[in-house]
């Protein structure tokens, strides 16, 4: 019996990986001093129904929200970022401001033998610090980027 189930374990525990770099990078901003984890009431109901309708080329995300980072240096938090995320991740924005506490980190990577690309983007503004996982349609934003160039900030929050 155990035979048998061992390549099932297996299996399972080398496909889980594909998320792995999310889970790590909020486990280590959850564990710097002072910052702390809040849960998001219905996130795997909402997560969900993005699965299932995929809106404006959405297949899939993550989403962490932090407290405790106020005064947390964003070289540090982009250390952690940089450490734990998975290869392939490119750096596409890397930004903070020197007068207030905001500050954003984005990577992005190509999905495998598809048109979709993966997006990590960790972010602090004056109240928030938030850690997303976002797997796109590639085409999708394309187009609606095309179309509307001057609605990314409306095309991204959807």
């Amino acid at each position: 019996m155990i035979k048998r189930l061992l390549p099932a374990l297996l299996l399972v525990a080398f496909a889980l990986p594909m998320r792995a770099d999310f889970n790590a990078i909020a486990r280590a901003i959850d564990g710097h001093r002072g910052v702390h984890r809040v849960w998001v009431p219905g996130l795997g109901l909402a997560r969900f129904f993005v699965w299932m309708i995929q809106p404006k080329g959405v297949r899939d995300f993550q989403l962490a929200t932090f407290n405790g980072t106020e005064d947390v240096d964003p070289r540090e938090m982009h250390a952690l970022m940089q450490s734990n995320i998975d290869r392939g991740f490119t750096p596409l924005v890397r930004v903070w401001s020197r007068k207030s506490s905001e500050w954003s980190f984005i990577y992005a990577r190509p999905r495998p033998n598809s048109d979709r690309i993966e997006l990590m983007v960790l972010a602090r503004d004056d109240e928030n610090t938030v850690l997303v996982r976002v797997d796109v349609d590639a085409t999708v934003i394309a187009r609606e980027l095309h179309e509307h160039p001057r609605n990314v900030s409306r095309i991204a929050s959807q």
